[in-house]
């Protein structure tokens, strides 16, 4: 887990909009309900304990050590993993971007316009055939909403850097079908370039703004106090209780992290 912060409760990662207002409401007024409800869950070897509340517009962080569970629990949710024990309550729709882009996130012999419209083929259909220029329409509306460099939507994606492939795979989950409630979000902005970055970074917080429910797992702390409304902390597959961001300092964080590892 990287630091940037220097102890600075606010610390912002490099080219981060400020962190948006959080669902939570107005002081003293009761919380809505959550979209998401998780009691207790396990997911072995490395999940032992996660129990946490989501609710919509909220981007909730998941801070740790690596292999500490914190993509344990994010694959759990989304069915990729065995559950041992626990309760996950709720009717939403899931959406997920994998730490693995190469190996999970993209089909990276195929195009720009291929991966971004793979989940939702029905939308660039007709009469059972895959329409090339609706693919392209639908693709190049998603490639200037994230700033996708790159000449054409049949460019294919592994000709493209690794911050532009990133964001053809956040562009799929502005794709997918069914659209998604809660978007699991696993370093999300991990191995890119600034600008990138900040590409994400924007599309996250206009997905809460939007009503989304976001939990992102992030191994880079600046980036969890740029954009999230509060963050847990995981530690070996215990997860703590999520507290506002403004309730932690990247000591603080690093020191939940270690306190049992």
């Amino acid at each position: 887990m990287r630091g940037g912060g220097g102890g600075r409760p606010g610390a912002r990662a490099p080219g981060a909009n400020k962190k948006h207002a959080g669902a939570a409401g107005p002081v003293g007024q009761e919380p809505p309900s959550p979209i998401l409800e998780v009691r207790n869950l396990a997911s072995p070897p490395r999940l032992r304990d996660a129990s946490l509340k989501l609710h919509r517009g909220e981007i909730l962080g998941l801070a740790g050590l690596i292999g500490s569970g914190r993509t344990d629990l994010v694959r759990a949710l989304f069915g990729l993993q065995r559950i041992s024990g626990g309760a996950i309550i709720t009717d939403a729709t899931f959406g997920y971007l994998s730490e693995d882009r190469k190996g999970e996130g993209l089909a990276l012999p195929l195009s720009i316009a291929d991966n971004v419209t793979i989940s939702r083929l029905r939308s660039v259909a007709a009469h059972g055939w895959i329409s090339r220029k609706k693919q392209d329409e639908k693709t190049s509306a998603i490639m200037q909403r994230l700033r996708i460099k790159a000449p054409h939507p049949r460019t294919i994606v592994a000709k493209l850097s690794g911050g532009n492939q990133q964001k053809v795979a956040v562009g799929r989950l502005l794709h997918q079908d069914p659209d998604p409630d809660i978007l699991l979000l696993d370093e999300p902005a991990r191995g890119v370039d600034i600008g990138s970055k900040s590409d994400i970074y924007d599309e996250i917080v206009r997905l809460a703004r939007a009503g989304k429910a976001i939990l992102m797992v992030s191994s880079y702390l600046p980036e969890l106090f740029a954009v999230c409304d509060r963050i847990a902390v995981m530690t070996r597959g215990r997860l703590s209780e999520a507290r506002p961001t403004s309730d932690w300092t990247p000591d603080s964080i690093m020191e939940a992290a270690i306190s049992a590892a």
